[in-house]
């Protein structure tokens, strides 16, 4: 279930073909401007996110919270825990009382962090303003791959108007399936330790640790 909830984060899993392409200036602008904000200070926000396909049309859907800086990340749910430092990852199951430690690659870590979505497409879409989601609130922006691909067939995100902040990512797979990242009570602009974003063994007592570096 753990898996499946991180995997749903996962956009990044293909490989791009150049074609020619325009992005919109204005639309391309508004991207870059989401991930400008996370690199020197940290972001919290509450997340949602539900997934369906034909299997299962009820779909699948978890929350939590998630707090970013730079490429650090803390990942907090119900069910599991994860912190990334910006080269080793922990992943802390309650249950279990176990935490693995991994070092993931630039494509895993793009399953737990939607800046990293982001930033991984920016230069392998085309980015343009939707022509058929539309919002009052919202910029709707759609990112189309620039060449065919084996699972993904749109990214479309809103950015708030007023205030700048990623209000959701949706994305939607060839075989028909989508995942709807959306987040709420988005905060910035404030500091946090490096030290927030490393496990800390002292406040688990008797934790199982699996090092799988």
């Amino acid at each position: 279930m753990t898996k499946k909830i991180i995997y749903s984060f996962a956009l990044l899993l293909f490989s791009f073909q150049f074609i020619s392409a325009q992005n919109d200036p204005k639309a391309e602008q508004i991207l870059t401007g989401i991930l400008s904000s996370a690199k020197t200070n940290a972001i919290r926000t509450n997340f949602r996110l539900a997934s369906n396909d034909k299997s299962n049309p009820q779909g699948i859907t978890s929350s939590g919270t998630l707090t970013l800086k730079g490429t650090k990340f803390v990942l907090e749910m119900n069910e599991m825990k994860a912190w990334f430092d910006g080269k080793t990852q922990w992943a802390y199951v309650a249950q279990n009382n176990e935490v693995s430690i991994t070092e993931p690659n630039e494509k895993e870590l793009s399953e737990t962090n939607p800046m990293a979505i982001l930033s991984g497409f920016k230069t392998k879409c085309l980015i343009r303003f939707s022509s058929k989601v539309k919002s009052a609130q919202n910029h709707c922006i759609e990112m189309i791959p620039k060449a065919k691909t084996k699972d993904i067939v749109k990214i479309d995100v809103q950015i708030n108007k007023s205030n700048g902040n990623l209000f959701s990512i949706k994305l939607t797979n060839k075989n028909g399936s989508t995942s709807i990242l959306t987040l709420s009570n988005f905060q910035k602009g404030f500091n946090v330790a490096d030290n927030f974003f490393v496990f800390n063994k002292a406040k688990y007592k008797g934790v199982s640790v699996n090092d799988l570096r």
